[in-house]
């Protein structure tokens, strides 16, 4: 398609034609999917120049603004674009990881929605990138899921359970995201003052220590030989691997497509990190806000425990655990980890060095 097609295809815009009538399927809720008129014409994705697209993008992200009443033009970070396309904003280094990510993933045949074009926007501000990726047709299993029954639960546990043998077998020696190697982990956020190229052992340590964490003044009570315990015995083995971890399974992130199969979709916090991060990470999310039954609560841990073979239950338990301290304690976790040995000395995010004494 010429530049210029493209205004008379950014006006068609308004009046959808009868071909794209079933791009107004209902997209799972909650899941920042905009609902707005698109080109059906996937070629032209594919075949528009950079700044030909750049305008397309914008005249749909507009149009989302206008229609749901948004001050930003990015408060909807995923848009449909075509019958076959999405695409979604994304920052520099994230998108860098999340190109690396989907890269290892679609080389070891796993179901991942394959990344079409990178756009990048560069200006006064921080500089972002329109990443556009396939659109997998199908439903989001946070919003099935309630609707199965036990053998169609059985049936794609087995589904991920494959995937997840896969993934795993593909170690690194270093944590981290798959292109920069920085830890863009939700369980390890900040307050923890991790050293970057963290191992295996490292990161054992820091579950293991958080696991056997006691609150209020009696950690501060706790000898250095004893602190050195808390870090060397716990769920987490000191000599796990890191391995290729998508990081953020839970059901919002799953599509099973119209022919039954599995797909794997967000995966921008993959990297390398223990198997049980996978593990830990099924479990992010509330049940309440889905509104999810007792009973569908019990399948999703059958579901859980299939797609691990039942292991790392405990470890992910522990995983959340560091999860639940840092929410507590915020930046005093970093007074925690450094006392313990396991990170360097810093100031905390206020500027302040952390208080070992207390």
């Amino acid at each position: 398609m010429s530049a210029p097609d493209l205004p008379e295809l950014i006006s068609s815009l308004g009046t959808p034609s009868s071909s794209s009538s079933d791009l107004n399927t209902p997209e799972p809720s909650d899941l920042n999917f905009t609902h707005v008129s698109s080109a059906d014409n996937d070629e032209a994705i594919r075949n528009f120049t950079d700044d030909e697209l750049k305008s397309f993008i914008a005249a749909l992200r507009n149009k989302a603004k206008d229609r749901d009443h948004c001050r930003r033009l990015s408060s909807a970070r995923v848009i449909r674009i075509s019958q076959g396309y999405v695409t979604k904003i994304q920052y520099d280094g994230w998108i860098q990881d999340l190109k690396a990510g989907v890269d290892i993933a679609r080389g070891l045949g796993i179901r991942a929605p394959a990344i079409e074009r990178i756009l990048e926007y560069t200006g006064d501000k921080e500089a972002f990138f329109e990443c556009v990726q396939e659109y997998v047709p199908g439903t989001n299993l946070v919003e099935l899921f309630s609707k199965l029954d036990l053998q169609e639960t059985i049936r794609l546990a087995f589904q991920l359970r494959g995937m997840l043998k896969i993934m795993h077998k593909k170690t690194n020696d270093q944590l981290g995201s798959c292109h920069s190697l920085k830890c863009r982990s939700y369980w390890l956020e900040c307050e923890l003052g991790l050293p970057p190229a963290s191992t295996a052992e490292d990161i054992a340590k820091v579950v293991n220590f958080w696991s056997n964490y006691t609150p209020d003044r009696a950690e501060a009570k706790k000898s250095f030989e004893e602190l050195e315990r808390c870090c060397t015995t716990g769920p987490a083995a000191l000599d796990c691997p890191l391995v290729f971890t998508h990081h953020d399974l839970a059901p919002r992130n799953m599509i099973v497509d119209p022919k039954g199969d599995l797909w794997l979709i967000d995966w921008d916090y993959a990297g390398w990190y223990p198997a049980y991060f996978d593990r830990a990470s099924m479990d992010h999310f509330s049940y309440y806000r889905e509104g999810w039954s007792l009973s569908t609560q019990l399948r999703w841990h059958i579901f859980c425990s299939i797609a691990c073979e039942g292991k790392w239950e405990k470890q992910g338990i522990a995983v959340r655990n560091i999860d639940t301290y840092s929410g507590m304690y915020g930046d005093a976790c970093r007074a925690a980890t450094v006392k313990a040995g396991l990170a360097p000395m810093m100031p905390q995010p206020t500027g302040r060095f952390p208080d070992l004494e207390n």
